[in-house]
């Protein structure tokens, strides 16, 4: 049997968010603007090519929404529903459980190479959780070789000190508490910029600026 021929680089990308019941007023915001960069990237081939995307949901427990897929096969994006409590350990926990999968998954695919996976969580409040810290050192523990970048972004009720143990690259606050619907938009705006400019370098890159935040010391360095 032939080996499978060697495809490019990849970047597994998680969008992971908070759907708790404090985001019910933006259900239909979210669906519209995630459904936005998944056309705009589904419309650009080396993006699509370079950036593998999931998306992952958290309240009470953690969900898959959307498996790692490439993008230019993707029809139909599942709705997201907010309910619950913002618990932070179980979606730690499933985060680390599907890139262990979903890397696996790439390579047996025959891409040359997997970069680092990339985690963008955008949340609007506190955890509830309070031993989720355990769950946050497995997936960012040094020693396991396909550890993520994790980039952290709040608004509304989001703490500023949270923000920053729960990021490895980076870590933003919205800066206008009022304005949570600018602050969903500018987030996913956000990471769809990071996936051109990444995709143009053939490397992992984020922008030092994102409009409504304002960038928020991290505690943790990769």
């Amino acid at each position: 049997m032939n080996a499978p021929a060697l495809k490019s680089k990849c970047l597994p990308t998680y969008l992971v968010i908070d759907t708790s019941l404090s985001m019910k007023s933006h259900e239909s915001l979210l669906n519209d603007t995630v459904d936005h960069v998944f056309d705009v990237v589904g419309n650009s081939p080396r993006v699509a090519e370079f950036a593998h995307v999931s998306i992952i949901t958290f309240n009470t427990d953690a969900h898959v929404v959307l498996e790692l897929s490439d993008i230019e096969t993707v029809e139909n994006l599942p709705t997201i529903t907010c309910q619950g409590t913002t618990n932070y350990g179980k979606m730690f926990q499933l985060v680390k459980q599907r890139i262990d999968a979903d890397i696996s998954g790439l390579t047996h695919d025959g891409r040359r190479a997997v970069l680092r996976p990339a985690v963008f969580i955008l949340t609007d409040g506190e955890p509830m959780d309070k031993d989720w810290a355990t769950q946050f050192g497995a997936l960012t523990d040094a020693s396991w070789r396909r550890r993520p970048h994790i980039i952290s972004y709040g608004f509304g009720t989001a703490n500023a000190t949270v923000l920053g143990k729960i990021a490895t690259k980076a870590a933003y606050l919205a800066t206008d508490v009022d304005k949570e619907k600018e602050a969903i938009v500018s987030m996913l705006t956000s990471l769809l910029n990071t996936l051109v400019a990444s995709a143009s370098a053939q490397e992992f890159r984020i922008p030092d600026d994102v409009p409504g935040y304002t960038r928020v010391p991290i505690e943790f360095v990769d």
